[in-house]
């Protein structure tokens, strides 16, 4: 099982050398980029509750970073 941390830096890897070689040297930006996440824009807290309802959990997390993906 890999981390959320290491599948970020793979992430951040293949998309700036377009492979993986040496992924692990993502490791500092992809713990970075996961802790900028951790408070939420108030349009990605919004994206939880749509048309008064409240997400759930994996759901509402899920909502939140598709807004932050749209760029909410």
């Amino acid at each position: 099982m890999t981390t959320m941390i290491e599948r970020v830096a793979r992430a951040i890897c293949q998309e700036e050398v377009g492979a993986l070689d040496y992924w692990e040297t993502y490791l500092p930006l992809a713990r970075a980029a996961i802790a900028a996440m951790r408070e939420p824009t108030e349009r990605m807290s919004a994206a939880a509750y749509p048309k008064g309802r409240i997400l759930a959990g994996k759901k509402a997390w899920q909502a939140m970073i598709d807004a932050a993906l749209k760029g909410e």
